[in-house]
């Protein structure tokens, strides 16, 4: 197992700095007032070649498609799919999502929908939700409001905010100060993973000697030495922890190593794609990003949910036309009323 993790870290950079093969998703969720929604899947690619089993989302060939192309004036052509299908429920969205098999089928996805009578508004809301893949550290205890505005904000919404006349202090000020804490924070919630999971192991079995107190207590020490430095995790935890440690512990570390790669893959082999919902009447709040177009965006990506849960809300409301009616010939008839008792006085 030596120097697993740093192959694991390396992998992490070659991944987050290549382009996904494959087509880009764009999902659109028009949500309607019973709950109902229909979905719209956009693909786009430069070959005509969409294999429908490795979508980011769910989708199949029962959905209503269509296909398109469009060439560009330096001769470039794009090609574009367009999948759409109604849906009575979230409900009947969550069973595609638990019988999903593609490329993102490590992920834990669910929509939610809540809808609150207030008599003279309806208030919706609709959700999307993306598990975490890991128990490490969330990125608000890292990164500043404004930080974590640009970390999770759609590529190419932070591409176009960039192209502003403030861009050069946007990239001092927040960018650059967040790309310095990325490391930091990824390197400490990978090593808080392992730590995580020696101590449950040694909890379970007491006859294991490892001080995991001692272990937690040399966790940045460890993320700062494998991760950041690129040491060899052998000399390091022997240096750590006292000499033999590691082979003293191979076999526990190995088996610890096994697991925390299964959840890494799911979070970095993630097949990004955005999400836009559409939601009934007004929009009142979201957590999402609205772009130039007035559209409500987000990103679906490793980052955003290797250590923390994702969830991607819009809130709107629809006036009861009914209830104001109601309520304004009710006062008429209470004013009408108290006036004649007025004037028969």
């Amino acid at each position: 197992m030596k120097r697993k993790i740093n192959v694991i870290l390396v992998s992490l950079v070659m991944l987050i700095m290549s382009s996904c093969e494959g087509p880009d998703a764009l999902v659109i969720n028009i949500v309607r007032e019973d709950g109902s929604l229909t979905r719209k899947i956009i693909l786009t690619y430069t070959k005509d070649e969409f294999d429908l089993d490795k979508c980011q989302v769910p989708v199949d060939s029962t959905w209503n498609i269509t296909k398109e192309y469009d060439i560009s004036e330096k001769g470039d052509t794009t090609y574009t799919l367009t999948a759409v299908r109604d849906f009575d429920s979230v409900e009947e969205l969550n069973k595609m999502y638990d019988n999903y098999e593609g490329s993102n089928k490590g992920m834990t996805r669910q929509a939610y929908f809540q809808k609150k009578f207030m008599w003279f508004n309806n208030l919706y809301r609709y959700t999307e939700h993306v598990g975490k893949a890991m128990n490490g550290y969330p990125p608000k205890d890292f990164f500043t409001e404004e930080e974590l505005d640009f970390f999770y904000m759609p590529d190419k919404l932070v591409e176009a905010r960039l192209e502003k006349a403030d861009s050069s202090q946007v990239k001092k000020n927040i960018i650059e100060p967040m790309e310095e804490k990325y490391d930091t924070w990824l390197s400490r919630s990978l090593v808080k993973v392992l730590v995580d999971k020696i101590a449950d192991t040694v909890k379970s079995n007491p006859a294991i000697g490892i001080d995991t107190t001692l272990l937690y207590e040399k966790e940045e020490e460890l993320a700062m030495s494998i991760f950041i430095s690129s040491s060899d995790e052998k000399e390091v935890l022997d240096s750590l922890m006292g000499s033999g440690f590691y082979e003293s512990n191979s076999v526990l570390i190995d088996t610890v190593m096994s697991d925390f790669e299964k959840e890494f893959n799911v979070a970095f082999n993630t097949d990004d794609y955005l999400i836009q919902t559409i939601m009934p009447g007004k929009l009142m709040a979201t957590n999402g990003f609205v772009d130039e177009e007035g559209n409500v965006l987000w990103e679906v990506n490793g980052d955003v949910m290797l250590s923390s849960d994702y969830d991607m809300w819009a809130e709107s409301k629809v006036r009861n036309t009914w209830a104001w009616i109601i309520t304004f010939v009710f006062l008429a008839f209470v004013i009408t009323g108290l006036i004649i008792r007025v004037f028969r006085r």
